[in-house]
This record gives structure tokens, sequence and C-alpha cells, in this order.
């Protein structure tokens, strides 16, 4: 079931909208879909006369469910501006590049300091320099770092497009897999504590990180 459920979402676009048909909970099945997709997935789950009806529309159409899943999509959404920047830097257009890249850096910005007031708000105060989110945290001073190079290559009279686009890539492989880290080891420790938490708890959570999104 899962294999034929892949193959009817991996296209799905903005817009549409598939409806599976399933004898088991298919809770499990989701989640494992939405991983293998990306996070491009939103679904409603309820019963049908033969088990379980799924109503699966593309993530973009639908509200955030949660915090974790407000940060991942911010997190496709910066990996869109840069390979967007990226593009034009890698075609010598600098003028081009500069908007989005300073869309980006902006975003970028915003997003550390929203996942750093996101793992205060969960208590997560760990110290040793192993711990998940001293990690998180070590990976985002690097990040910044990497950022500041592109700011200052940006501002060189004139700015070179070579220099620029081999900071861009070595930003976009650290992103890449610091991202994939945070979404597949400390994103779901965090979603178990944000069902602990009371709703007012979440609609407090959710809201400062949407303000420091610039969402809000």
């Amino acid at each position: 079931m899962q294999s034929a459920a892949f193959y009817a979402l991996k296209d799905l676009a903005r817009g549409g909208a598939v409806v599976l048909l399933t004898a088991e909970e298919p809770s499990l099945m989701m989640q494992s879909l939405d991983l293998q997709l990306r996070h491009n997935l939103a679904w409603s789950i309820g019963r049908a006369e033969a088990g379980w009806r799924v109503e699966v529309t593309h993530r973009a159409d639908s509200l955030p469910r949660d915090v974790l899943d407000l940060l991942t999509r911010d997190h496709q959404r910066l990996d869109a501006l840069l390979a967007q920047a990226m593009r034009l830097v890698n075609q010598g257009d600098i003028n081009a590049a500069t908007p989005p890249l300073r869309e980006f850096a902006a975003a970028l910005t915003r997003h550390v300091a929203a996942e750093d007031a996101v793992l205060a708000l969960f208590g997560e105060a760990e110290t040793r320099t192993d711990a998940p989110a001293a990690i998180m945290q070590r990976e985002h001073r690097e990040i910044l770092g990497q950022l500041t190079l592109i700011g200052a290559s940006l501002a060189a009279d004139p700015p070179q497009a070579g220099e620029i686009g081999a900071f861009c890539s070595i930003l976009s492989g650290t992103l890449a897999k610091h991202e994939y880290r945070e979404e597949n080891n400390l994103f779901p420790r965090w979603r178990r504590a944000w069902t602990l938490m009371t709703a007012a708890e979440q609609a407090e959570m959710m809201s400062r990180a949407q303000k420091l999104l610039g969402e809000g």
C-alpha cells in the first residue's frame, strides 16, 4: 500500500488533492511518506466503510500544524532563495543575484533567531557539547559566519562572481546537512515535547516563532 501511495503522491502539486483508502490505520504510513517527499504533504484521516480514508493535499495549501512544521517550511523557503541566487551568480549576473541574496541573508538571520528562541522555550539548556541542542547552536554560529563572508564579498568593489559563488556553495552544503539533522533528529524530539504542552503554550510559541520569522 505504501509504495502505491508514494507513486500517487510524488507529483502532488499545489491545488491538487489525492484520496487514499486503506484497511490499516494510516498515521505511520503518512509520516513515512511525508519524510520521503521532503515534508510536502498535509493530510486528514477519517474512518471509511472498509477502514480508513486519507485526504492528502500539498503542504503549501495548508496552515502549519505546529512550530516544527513552521520551521521546516522556512527551511524550504530559504533553500529556494539560495538556489535562485546561486543560479544567477553562476551566470555571472551579480546585479540580478544581489536582491535574492540579501533577502536570503535577512531571512536566514531571522530563522536562526527563531530556532534559538524555540530552543529556549522547549527548555533545552544542554551544556554537553555533543548534545543535539548544543550541536545545533554551534552550527548556527558557523552558518552565520559563512553568511558574513558572502556579505563581505557582495560589498567588494567590484564583487567577484567566482568568490561569491564559492562561498554560496559552501553555505548551501552546510545548510543541507544542518537542516537534515534538525528535521530528522531534533525536530521529532521537540514534537514529542510539543504534544505535552497546553494549547496556550503552543499558541504562544507559534506566535513568537512567526514574529521572529517575519510572518506575524
